[in-house]
């Protein structure tokens, strides 16, 4: 099978995902999306099962982002999408979906098996900035605390965060990455 996930029902009915997966040939991958289950989890198998909630010129962003990036172990709920800027704008309404009002810039967007979604660098910002605005909900802090942890990504985060940008809490976020886990409390609370 193709490494990716299949939206129920679409390309299989209820009836024959509910046999598949009683045999054990698929996994829940997320509310609406499985994949075989001898396929490991990865940002494309995850990514798949996040197009249900983004429609025709939607980002995942946030905590969707971190979570088709590996940052969160379980699917975010609910979903965060932004419009991707230069895109018609729609009204997107949808139950466990957060739809940001402000445009993306393409250039902060990544396409993973066939799904928008904000780079790592833009992800990162986004979760730390939304945990240092709103008080830092459980899995925007556990999306923190993996970014943190993630030593091997720091150099490129702390560059796209120096680059010369108009948005706020870009110095705070780059503290929070070099002075590691043990400040994610302190920085986010």
């Amino acid at each position: 099978m193709a490494p990716s996930a299949f939206l129920s029902p679409d390309p299989l009915s209820v009836a024959e995902l509910s046999a598949a997966r009683l045999d054990g040939d698929l996994a829940r991958v997320s509310r609406t999306g499985y994949a075989p289950s001898l396929l490991p989890p990865s940002a494309t198998v995850r990514a798949g099962a996040a197009r249900d909630v983004l429609a025709d010129g939607l980002v995942a962003v946030g905590v969707t982002a971190a979570w088709v990036h590996g940052a969160l172990a379980h699917e975010p709920d609910p979903h965060e999408v932004q419009r991707l800027a230069g895109t018609p704008v729609r009204r997107h309404w949808r139950a466990g979906v957060i739809s940001h009002a402000w445009p993306m810039p393409p250039g902060d967007v990544e396409t993973i098996a066939g799904a928008h979604i904000t780079t790592i660098e833009r992800t990162c910002y986004d979760v730390s900035r939304a945990a240092f605005t709103g008080g830092g909900r459980p899995d925007q802090l556990e999306a923190i605390r993996w970014f943190v942890a993630r030593t091997d990504l720091h150099p490129r985060i702390l560059a796209w965060l120096r680059r010369g940008r108009r948005l706020r809490y870009t110095a705070r976020t780059a503290r929070l990455l070099e002075t590691g886990q043990d400040e994610v409390t302190r920085y986010t609370s």
